[in-house]
């Protein structure tokens, strides 16, 4: 008999538990969306989008969340909604049990921007990756310019991290040279704010332009990447304390190995 009233009792618990779940859920489907609360996470203080530009994007669809009943809303839409917008990296949409409709998304951020020889603009973003031109906000990234006629239609959908990793990719990309150029500035701190500008030449090779000094920074092609630039920044922080100062150069080559060409007032100096 003991057996059978527990066998009862734990049938007579689930039964309930289940019942009181689907009141609740019930309920809470006939629940109206009653506030809408939007974050965006940004790794910089780049304001490539704002609130009012995802109660917009929202609004323009017909998806605006708020006085609608819970169960209609498709949180998964609005998900891809507001990843359609070209400066969302990622986002996450939930509703609490009281019908707060929360969005939560990252920013996008740009590192370099483009200007080719049509005077198209468009961003390099840090996973390696082409972003449209914003008419609402110039990020303050180092500039890439000079004879290239690479646009962002052609171009938006290659991840450039992942192509420069993959062997079997056999066509070079001018855009690949550049991500790795402005991968690489972007990584170190100095570099970064010490370049404000990467050059491309009418033969395809690379100049920086540095934010302090009246020279240029010969960088060829980017073989030997690394060991360039940590070539220049030896010449930063301990040659130009034997050799003159900033603007007594007009150019700092670094294609030559184990060594920095240096023109200064039409003389060479090998260092």
């Amino acid at each position: 008999m003991k057996k059978i009233l527990l066998i009862s009792l734990w049938t007579l618990f689930a039964a309930g538990t289940i019942f009181v779940m689907s009141f609740a859920n019930r309920a809470h489907a006939n629940r109206l969306c009653t506030k809408l609360s939007i974050t965006i996470d940004r790794e910089n203080s780049d304001l490539f989008i704002k609130e009012e530009n995802i109660t917009k994007l929202l609004s323009d669809h017909g998806k605006m969340p708020i006085g609608q009943s819970l169960s209609k809303i498709d949180v998964a839409a609005l998900e891809n909604l507001v990843l359609s917008h070209p400066a969302v990296e990622s986002c996450d949409v939930f509703v609490s049990v009281g019908g707060e409709m929360t969005i939560k998304l990252k920013q996008r951020r740009a590192i370099s921007r483009m200007i080719n020889l049509t005077n198209e603009s468009y961003y390099f973003d840090n996973r390696g990756m082409l972003m449209p031109w914003s008419e609402e906000y110039t990020a303050p990234v180092i500039l890439v310019s000079g004879y290239f006629t690479e646009n962002y239609a052609s171009m938006y959908h290659i991840q450039f991290d992942s192509y420069s990793a993959d062997s079997a990719m056999k066509t070079p990309l001018l855009m690949d040279d550049v991500w790795q150029i402005t991968k690489r500035i972007d990584a170190d701190t100095f570099l970064r704010a010490q370049m404000v500008q990467v050059y491309i030449t009418e033969d395809k090779k690379f100049e920086l332009i540095p934010r302090v000094g009246n020279h240029i920074i010969v960088l060829g092609d980017i073989s030997d990447l690394d060991e360039k630039l940590n070539k220049l920044q030896i010449f930063y922080h301990d040659g130009l304390n034997r050799t003159g100062s900033w603007n007594d150069y007009s150019i700092i080559d670094l294609q030559y190995k184990n060594q920095i060409v240096c023109t200064k007032k039409n003389n060479e100096h090998g260092i």
